[in-house]
């Protein structure tokens, strides 16, 4: 009989190989979405340590053909600028274009845009991040990937303040798309198609005054949108990982004022210590999204992975933390949202990233900053095009 707190492995490898086969009906009005569905059961199949033995060869290759036919190219006979913002990936087959796969005489390299493309059919930022790690954790070497139109897209996708809207579209700048748009850079391994400084600035303007970081400036600190600054920060690297409040003017090497405020404005945080303590203080037993919240088995991945790349978990309860965990895995397999709730795709996937970060037996190291295993991390530097000539 099980005790409630075994970690149900086996069932929720069934879970995502389930998931992964054939979403149920409440999934319907996400169909937009349906590239990130798939990359939750792979890389929960990743993660547990059996992606190949439930996913055939024969069906690795199907799914890198059908993301490939999400992909939006440019029209190989009358390219245009107006559709520079359209490239990189969609989230499924939902606008009714024909299947398309390699064959003998011609590559799939995804669909053409042109003056018959609708706006509606564009691609979305975090539909290409997660076509990408999907196509990695797949065993593709991204040699298809439309990289050049893709940072076309990025640059114009960018906002005046820095922040980046999903798609042409959806106006929302928020700090998920700048995420987005700093994981797809770094896996293809060039920034041309992203503003650094005026990204820094509306980081740091989203900073609030709890030291967790908002959707965007002046509004409540978020989980998700911390790990979000908090990983985009990391992906830049280098002085973005810096804390202006901890930074002094080198006064003996005779650094003005202008130079100095220079200096600051390439450090990502204004207060990075108040960032860790915000996350830490989110711990009840498992991990709440905002103050005063309920506690979330999401928030285990979303503010546990921020305070993995903050240097800080040995700061976490692992054992109250693990022990909420174990109480909104499901009968059948797969987490909720809380205790006694249904499991769904995104929280039963979160549940499982958040006890890779507590090194839980039977789950595979996870990398923080991409939200993929550190043997598909591996795969991404030794493997793909962008990487492996680096």
């Amino acid at each position: 009989m099980e005790n409630q707190d075994d970690f149900r492995r086996d069932k929720h490898i069934r879970y995502f190989k389930h998931m992964l086969n054939i979403l149920p009906k409440g999934y319907t009005d996400m169909d937009t979405h349906r590239v990130s569905l798939g990359m939750f059961a792979l890389s929960g199949l990743e993660l547990l340590g059996v992606l190949e033995e439930n996913v055939s060869e024969k069906n690795r290759k199907a799914w890198i053909e059908w993301i490939y036919a999400q992909q939006r190219i440019p029209s190989s006979t009358n390219p245009s600028e107006q559709d520079d913002v359209l490239y990189g990936f969609a989230g499924g087959p939902f606008s009714g274009l024909p299947f398309q796969t390699s064959g003998d005489a011609q590559l799939n390299l995804g669909c053409e845009c042109g003056p018959h493309t609708n706006v509606n059919d564009a691609s979305h930022l975090t539909m290409t991040y997660t076509a990408l790690l999907m196509l990695v954790m797949l065993g593709d070497d991204l040699s298809r990937v439309a990289k050049d139109p893709i940072l076309k897209s990025l640059k114009k996708l960018q906002q005046p303040n820095g922040c980046f809207i999903p798609c042409i579209t959806d106006p929302q700048a928020d700090l998920r798309f700048m995420y987005c748009a700093a994981a797809i850079s770094y896996i293809l391994n060039d920034w041309s198609g992203f503003d650094r400084p005026a990204a820094l600035r509306f980081i740091r303007d989203c900073q609030s005054y709890e030291n967790g970081f908002a959707r965007t400036p002046h509004q409540e600190a978020h989980g998700g949108t911390t790990y979000c600054a908090v990983a985009t920060l990391g992906l830049l690297g280098g002085e973005a990982v810096l804390d202006q409040r901890t930074m002094t003017r080198n006064v003996q090497e005779g650094e003005d004022d202008a130079a100095f405020q220079e200096r600051l404005s390439r450090a990502g945080y204004l207060h990075k210590e108040g960032t860790r303590q915000w996350c830490l203080s989110r711990q009840t037993t498992g991990f709440q999204g905002r103050t005063g919240k309920p506690t979330d088995t999401c928030y285990s991945f979303w503010i546990g992975a921020s305070l993995d790349i903050l240097g800080s978990m040995d700061l976490v309860n692992n054992e109250l933390n693990r022990g909420f965990l174990m109480t909104t895995q499901h009968d059948v397999g797969g987490f909720g949202k809380w205790a006694k709730a249904y499991p769904d795709i995104l929280h039963s996937y979160m549940g499982i990233a958040g006890l890779a970060l507590m090194g839980e037996p039977g789950i595979r190291p996870l990398n923080p900053l991409l939200n993929i295993s550190k043997r598909m991390e591996e795969r991404l530097y030794t493997e793909t095009v962008f990487w492996r000539s680096a």
